[in-house]
């Protein structure tokens, strides 16, 4: 069956792709087992590494293209989208070179009397079938960092892109196959989060890799086979604290970018700025002048800042917590309106409280809250509450209040004097609590996908 894939913008077909079906989703599963242990478990890291140096090329070769389709089905403005198209040729060349380090290391073995002849090391092997769900706010580069991680270790995958995006999931497939991926190795499905559900379970799945909801992520750890490896990139409500020292005027244009790139739909997205209060009118002021600048609608246009949400129904989620949120006392700054095409406009609130649904929960969309405060030590202890931790930032000069903060505050990631949306694709980078599970970046997800085994040898001394 095909399915029209529409821009969240105006509505127009982007393409249309084959459904996959039970039939298809279990021969997706005998795929996935049958070529790990005949073809990918014994194919060498230079060959591994060879496939992902040439698809890396042809991304490259193809970046007008990605970054277009990815404007077109997703609604990321296209100069954003330019960015991630260049930063996955950078990702699957990672892995590549990644693939070509994945070393053990020599154990020692005479620490205790009776082991002096014993010579011990350990050795990375792939995991097996690795079940890859991504989500619509990088169709491609997320893509890559799932599928050429698990490629780069040796591994089989069975690829879920979102549902609204899987057009950019589905040209990468077509890269690994002209760069050498035998038939079988890599197997995209076009299928529901229901339709994943009947396979979860599935003990074929040695390791699922997951980026999207933490109610789905959660549940889907309830799912899985005995002995089957989960890693879950859910998001939170990012946090930046602007303190008394810091430079405003550089920290502006960065909080502006981390709270309303891609209209606010990525994990780690600004939501919360604590501003100390002798800045805060200042701050205020700042804010609304550059926010009130970027430009709002069609992603495939060169100047748009920022484009629509992705579906009717979270432009309407974000809508309803904003008014919420001013039902229960917070003031619009500037913002909070629906626009054409399932925009909305860049929103700033304040005067809000911490149990409002717009502070508390993950946003997702292009709100920005500016919360004042006048002692430190308590605002990290506030933020500390949360029940998410993921990456935050502090804005500082004074390099000890920077650091203190780095070390009190409880996130996975400190981002000083940048926003916490700031990624580079080689750096670790996961959450923790209601955050997920794991930790991703191109090292850390090859080594996820990996299972150490000790060889241990007793030597005779015939010399």
């Amino acid at each position: 069956m095909l399915k029209d894939i529409t821009s969240p913008y105006d509505g127009s077909v982007v393409a249309s792709v084959e459904v996959s079906d039970e039939t298809a989703l279990e021969q997706a599963l005998k795929n996935a087992d049958h070529y790990f242990k005949t073809v990918m478990r014994a194919m060498p890291a230079w060959k591994r590494a060879a496939i992902l140096y040439k698809v890396s090329d042809l991304i490259r070769e193809n970046l007008k293209d990605l970054a277009l389709t990815i404007a077109r089905e997703g609604g990321k403005p296209l100069k954003d989208a330019r960015i991630e198209a260049e930063r996955a040729v950078n990702t699957v060349k990672m892995s590549g070179d990644e693939a070509l380090q994945l070393n053990g290391e020599q154990i020692s073995m005479d620490r205790a009397k009776g082991s002096e002849n014993m010579l011990a090391f350990t050795v990375r092997e792939p995991i097996g079938p690795v079940l890859a769900i991504s989500a619509f706010n990088h169709p491609l580069n997320l893509m890559c960092h799932q599928i050429a991680t698990a490629i780069a270790a040796g591994n089989t995958v069975i690829a879920k892109p979102a549902s609204q995006t899987p057009i950019s999931a589905l040209k990468l497939a077509e890269f690994f196959k002209k760069a050498g991926l035998p038939e079988g190795c890599l197997n995209v499905v076009v299928a529901s989060g229901k339709d994943i559900d009947a396979i979860i379970g599935d003990s074929r799945i040695t390791f699922i890799n997951f980026i999207g909801g933490e109610d789905v992520g959660w549940e889907m750890r309830r799912k899985i086979a005995p002995g089957t490896r989960i890693a879950l990139e859910h998001g939170g409500t990012g946090t930046a604290i602007l303190t008394e020292s810091a430079d405003i005027d550089s920290a502006i244009p960065t909080i502006i970018k981390g709270a309303f790139y891609h209209a606010g739909q990525v994990c780690v997205s600004l939501q919360n700025l604590y501003v100390h209060e002798k800045l805060f009118d200042s701050v205020l002021a700042k804010i609304k002048i550059e926010t009130e600048k970027l430009l709002v609608g069609d992603p495939t246009d060169e100047k748009t800042d920022i484009g629509p949400l992705i579906t009717k129904e979270a432009l309407e989620r974000v809508h309803a917590w904003v008014q919420q949120a001013v039902a229960s006392g917070a003031r619009v700054l500037t913002g909070g309106k629906i626009l054409a095409n399932n925009c909305y406009t860049p929103t700033v609130l304040t005067n809000t409280k911490r149990a409002m649904p717009v502070v508390c929960k993950e946003m997702f969309g292009p709100v920005l809250n500016l919360i004042p405060y006048r002692n430190l030590q308590k605002i990290i202890d506030e933020i500390n509450e949360s029940r998410y931790s993921f990456q935050a930032a502090v804005y500082a000069k004074d390099i000890d209040v920077a650091l203190n903060a780095a070390r009190k505050l409880q996130c996975t990631a400190c981002i000083i004097n940048n926003s916490p949306a700031f990624r580079v694709d080689w750096m670790p980078f996961g959450g923790a609590k209601h955050s997920g599970l794991g930790v991703g970046g191109i090292r850390y997800s090859i080594r996820d996908v990996t299972q150490e085994k000790l060889v241990v040898i007793k030597m005779n001394d015939k010399i």
